[in-house]
């Protein structure tokens, strides 16, 4: 599984728009919660590494947070299943905004300041 961070411009510079976790086809138990680590370094995703990859939209209804210790950012893989039934999805597509409003802080920019972005 590889975590990575699509970053664009946005009013005074560049910043963390998507979380996009790529995974092999069969790797993702879809009856599981899958929980991403958080603390990075993240390295950047580029538009042309969606290639034609199959890819879904993290809602944020399907984001939890798993507290004491590490922190993770969960999601809850049965909607996915539930929504997309049968599609070998390769992509999963985190808004930043999804994230942070779970965390309940700026995680964007606190990659951003602490540089862990590759």
């Amino acid at each position: 599984m590889r975590l990575a961070l699509y970053c664009d411009f946005v009013l005074d510079g560049i910043r963390p728009l998507q979380l996009v976790v790529q995974t092999q086809p069969g790797e993702l138990d879809w009856t599981e919660i899958l929980y991403l680590p958080l603390s990075g370094p993240f390295e950047r995703f580029e538009p042309e590494q969606f290639d034609d990859k199959i890819g879904a939209s993290v809602l944020l209804e399907d984001l939890v947070l798993k507290r004491g210790g590490n922190e993770e950012l969960g999601v809850v893989l049965p909607n996915l299943a539930l929504r997309h039934p049968g599609a070998d999805i390769t992509l999963l597509v985190i808004q930043i905004s999804d994230a942070e409003e779970v965390l309940e802080y700026k995680w964007g920019d606190r990659l951003m300041e602490d540089g862990l972005i590759e």
